[in-house]
């Protein structure tokens, strides 16, 4: 919405040329970056390809359009002092984006999938997060085991809404919750106050850039640092792919539910284990993208 609408939104859909598409990526590639332009292109196709199937249109004029920016897999891996600096700026920012930047590391579960967490999907007593496949990328459920630290956060947050982190509530109780944003500006608070930390214990101390999503790959592998096999990285994380591919992930059903709660617990209690250190004596890892 952010880039089509302020070229495109105006004009009747059947009007939109194949032109008209390139020029708006090309700005967008020029302004912003390729990879944001791949992301617009993607929902530009899905809004055509929906207008075609309705017989609104003929033809998508994003149907054959090159991705126009060149991608590559990102590796960056935020290392243990760093870590250690997250914990303790996520400590202080508050609800809800303390909490919630939080349980992103400790679940390592996808920023859309907490952030849009309701409380129905958690079973509390159980130590369980129950996320079904409307909500997951892979369109796939997965029952998620919560670590002890993850329940405390859980339960330390005020139950305002039908949803663990809503952006706003209604007082008369009636009111749909708004879906949680400003992420941008929590993620500029969070490094400013990771790099105060960092500085605490190096004056000289950097913050490379990293992104939220970067925490998923951290706590896979951290659970790999800590002996976790990785096919219980990949049933935690909920990964379709690698080990679980092709004929295995027909034929293998087993839930993995005891070796996922123990790998949970694991990671969140080495969490902790960095915080309780000193400063001085954290680990700096030199795996940095």
């Amino acid at each position: 919405a952010l880039h089509l609408y302020p070229k495109l939104g105006a004009r009747p859909i059947g009007t939109v040329t194949r032109r008209d598409v390139l020029d708006l990526l090309d700005g967008i590639e020029e302004k912003a970056s390729g990879a944001r332009a791949n992301r617009v292109l993607a929902n530009v196709r899905r809004m055509f390809s929906w207008a075609v199937e309705r017989g609104i249109i003929e033809a998508s004029p994003a149907a054959n359009v090159r991705a126009p920016g060149q991608e590559t897999a990102r590796d960056r891996v935020l290392a243990d002092d760093e870590v250690t600096a997250f914990l303790r700026a996520c400590d202080g920012m508050g609800e809800p984006f303390g909490p919630l930047f939080r349980l992103l590391l400790m679940t390592g579960q996808r920023r859309e999938e907490v952030a849009a967490m309701p409380w129905a999907e958690l079973d509390m007593a159980g130590a369980l997060w129950h996320l079904p496949a409307a909500r997951t990328k892979n369109k796939r459920a997965t029952d998620v085991p919560l670590a002890t630290q993850s329940v405390a956060i859980l339960e330390g947050l005020m139950r305002r809404s039908p949803l663990v982190f809503p952006a706003s509530f209604s007082r008369d109780g009636h009111s749909e919750p708004r879906p949680l944003s400003g992420f941008g500006r929590a993620k500029e608070r969070l490094d400013a106050a990771m790099l105060k930390e960092l500085r605490k214990v190096d004056p000289e101390a950097t913050l490379p850039d990293w992104r939220l999503h970067d925490l998923r790959r951290t706590a896979a592998s951290g659970m790999a640092r800590l002996g976790i096999g990785v096919h219980v990285v990949e049933k935690l994380l909920n990964h379709v792919s690698g080990t679980f591919s092709g004929v295995v992930g027909v034929y293998q059903r087993h839930d993995f539910m005891a070796e996922k709660r123990a790998a949970a617990q694991a990671w969140a209690n080495f969490l902790d284990s960095l915080i309780a250190e000193k400063p001085a004596n954290v680990v700096r890892l030199e795996a940095r993208a």
